[in-house]
């Protein structure tokens, strides 16, 4: 209705221009968050908002926790916590797209498929930020090996612990329109699941260079100020892909455990 999509428009611009003073967005981000609140709301309103919105604030105050001691491994990533408009679409376009062929197709549940997309990308990033805060060890997902923190495909047990609780917090925060255990069973798995995906992703297909200088492993296609020397994967699948195949593994993660 034209009164959701004109609120829909005031929030939009209150929470990208929010962020941005908080230096939670760059002005790419920022846009591209309006555009998301937009389309999220204004199709689907309150139901469909709380999820992702619970996601952004969450994710954006973790990001910013620790500062610190977490600057040691801002060159190792591609991108800073600062997120861009790239970064704003992998995390909430699939989620975008949900809401709008709910909008399209309403006898059709995509619900549930929306929140396990959202859960997915929750625990990917609360296990990432909370993972480098952790002094435990950080193994390799595909070989259970020690690798140093901050490396694409590494996993520690708070950094797990932490994407549990966070694909539970956003399966909370739907709870109200769906209030079925099962189905909040069901995302809780499917986030922890796309979270699982990410870091197999990352730690095979994803580009991964080598610091000619330093010889440290990163995201980067510079660092210590030299063209880094490519390592592994492929250089069209950045960390943006990959997060946008964990919130895509989520949706169908919730498809095939509730619906097949």
């Amino acid at each position: 209705m034209p009164s959701q999509i004109l609120l829909a428009i005031v929030l939009g611009l209150i929470v990208a221009v929010a962020s941005y003073c908080l230096r939670f967005l760059t002005a790419s981000g920022a846009l591209a968050t309006f555009l998301l609140a937009v389309v999220v709301f204004g199709l689907g309103g309150w139901q469909w908002t709380v999820p992702i919105l619970t996601f952004f604030v969450s994710s954006s105050l973790w990001s910013k926790r620790g500062g610190s001691r977490k600057a040691q491994f801002e060159l190792l990533f591609d991108k800073s916590s600062r997120r861009d408009s790239s970064q704003v679409v992998a995390n909430g376009g699939a989620a975008a797209v949900l809401v709008l062929l709910s909008s399209i197709h309403p006898l059709y549940d995509l619900y549930p498929l929306y929140l396990g997309a959202i859960a997915a990308v929750t625990a990917d990033t609360w296990g990432t930020e909370i993972g480098l805060l952790s002094k435990g060890a950080t193994v390799s997902l595909l070989t259970l090996k020690p690798v140093d923190r901050g490396t694409s495909g590494g996993v520690s047990e708070n950094g797990f612990l932490a994407g549990i609780a966070g694909a539970i917090v956003i399966a909370l925060s739907g709870y109200f329109w769906y209030a079925d255990d099962r189905t909040a069973i069901v995302v809780v798995i499917a986030g922890t699941l796309g979270s699982l995906a990410d870091s197999i992703l990352g730690g095979t297909i994803q580009g991964q260079y080598r610091c000619a200088v330093c010889g440290k492993l990163t995201e980067r296609r510079r660092h210590c100020g030299q063209r880094t020397q490519p390592y592994r994967g492929l250089a069209v699948v950045t960390n943006d892909v990959v997060n946008g195949a964990c919130s895509i593994v989520g949706a169908i993660a919730v498809w095939a455990l509730a619906f097949v």
